[in-house]
């Protein structure tokens, strides 16, 4: 009788099997590297689109930062722009898109490594009670803000991490800051579109 009339022999199929299971093993390792690959590209995109969005809204509120102050403050006293190294408060619009008005924004690196915006909106010549603060961002480390002008002598400052004239407007406002993962903050510098440095206009 012939090998071929035989057929095969349990030692050929186990070994068939064995090598059917090894590469099954493989394939099942590449689709599962090629799944974690893929989840973590999409996390580090969508991190990103994280950051980016932080900074454009940061970018358009200061650089519409406006020299008003609400009702109730002294002349010359009207606190314009207050800004350390942790927080910042001005008066900017809100875009139409997120309902528009004249908002005061508290910019502040909260509990929980959460960079957040508290607004209060000027209605009239009223300060409304502060809406419930929005988070920009998650997993930020450290908060590092600066701030450059023109002081009431008109010499023009360094770079400081804080603003001591707070009826005056700053000429640019320099953010940074140190997250947590692998997407960087890139460092970030605003140059405010009215150059006003002179008294608040109170409300």
């Amino acid at each position: 009788m012939t090998r071929r009339s035989q057929g095969f022999t349990l030692l050929e199929v186990l070994v068939v099997l064995s090598l059917l299971g090894v590469l099954l093993t493989m394939v099942g390792a590449a689709i599962t590297g090629a799944n974690r690959a893929m989840a973590k590209a999409e996390r580090y995109s969508t991190r990103l689109d994280e950051i980016r969005s932080t900074q454009n809204f940061l970018r358009s509120a200061i650089a519409q930062a406006l020299p008003l102050a609400a009702s109730g403050a002294e002349p010359g006293q009207a606190p314009v722009f207050e800004g350390d190294a942790q927080a910042m408060s001005f008066y900017a619009p809100l875009p139409a898109t997120l309902g528009g008005g004249l908002y005061r924004h508290s910019v502040t690196l909260a509990a929980g490594q959460r960079l957040q915006v508290s607004l209060e909106r000027l209605r009239g010549q009223a300060l409304l009670p502060a809406e419930e603060p929005q988070v920009l961002l998650h997993q930020v480390r450290s908060l590092q803000l600066s701030y450059r002008g023109v002081s009431p002598t008109g010499e023009s400052t360094a770079w400081l991490d804080h603003w001591p004239w707070p009826g005056r407007l700053p000429v640019s406002v320099r953010i940074d800051a140190q997250l947590a993962g692998p997407v960087p903050w890139p460092l970030q510098s605003i140059n405010l579109r009215l150059d006003l440095s002179g008294e608040a206009h109170t409300l």
